[in-house]
């Protein structure tokens, strides 16, 4: 694989895809010949030139082979992980020791070509079946994925504690929103009584104040017109009259004054009871 510290020219990328080999016919590299495949058989996963496919085709007449116009449905040559990451063309065939990378011979020659320390493949596996690593190594994934199983495991289970945490605030908030329905439902028919019956009360005051009104309106006009009608006549009867008129304009001018003021207070103390209720049911 390529390294990250050596970084491949535009130059010898455009020359890595001339150089990087085709796919190779699995049968002519067991012979150590690197001979372009020309087909692929889908049920042998391996690939073939013109020549062996002849021989694979009498053989296995009834297995599924690819020519180059399907290419890109080929299966991997031998082992897919044998692979190069980088070119899945070629197969991994050297370590580079400066980097500890695994290469083909394309990350060799251009993504390597500063590196001058490689090892090939088939001798560093030589007696890896009994060295104790790789044999240690199926315990060691095992144990691995039992850590990661247990981790998606405890993942699983927080996401179900958030979902009904979820579904646990939104229940409370349907509470409390419940809950605020039945207090401003409880203010909105407690403010209406109190409102109605304050209405009621102001409207009955006024009421008297508008009897009262028309009753002293009555009586001074009454006074007013005996006046007139005896302006010749007694003088002590004119004079009563007269003063009874005044008494009565003075206890009409108080009884203004007084309703006056008597309609904002009463229009404002409403008000305030009203808001009063509001803060005591809240």
């Amino acid at each position: 694989m390529a390294s990250k510290d050596a970084q491949p020219s535009t130059h010898s990328l455009e020359s890595a895809s001339e150089f990087e080999n085709d796919f190779d016919c699995d049968i002519c590299l067991e012979d150590n010949k690197k001979i372009e495949a020309k087909f692929c058989c889908v049920d042998c996963s391996k690939c073939y030139c013109d020549k062996c496919v002849i021989y694979h085709n009498r053989m296995l007449n009834k297995h599924t082979v690819l020519d180059r116009s399907d290419v890109n449905k080929w299966v991997s040559q031998a082992n897919a992980f044998a692979r190069c990451g980088l070119h899945p063309r070629n197969v991994v065939e050297m370590v580079c020791e400066i980097h500890g990378e695994l290469c083909c011979n394309v990350c060799v020659t251009f993504n390597h070509k500063m590196c001058r320390s490689f090892r090939q493949v088939k001798d560093l596996a030589k007696g890896i079946h009994e060295m104790a690593d790789f044999k240690q190594l199926p315990a060691n994934v095992s144990k691995l994925t039992s850590n990661i199983n247990q981790v998606i495991q405890d993942m699983k289970k927080k996401q179900q504690s958030v979902k009904e945490s979820g579904k646990s605030m939104l229940r409370e908030i349907n509470a409390l929103r419940s809950a605020l329905n039945q207090l401003l439902d409880e203010l909105e028919k407690r403010t209406v009584i109190q409102m109605k019956s304050g209405l009621a009360d102001l409207d009955d005051t006024l009421q008297k104040d508008v009897d009262s009104c028309t009753r002293i309106h009555d009586q001074i006009n009454d006074f007013l017109d005996n006046i007139r009608s005896n302006d010749k006549g007694s003088e002590p009867n004119s004079y009563i009259c007269y003063r009874k008129c005044q008494d009565k304009m003075t206890e009409a001018n108080s009884l203004l004054h007084k309703m006056s003021n008597k309609a904002e207070i009463n229009v404002d103390l409403l008000v305030l009871n009203v808001d009063l209720l509001a803060d005591e049911t809240i």
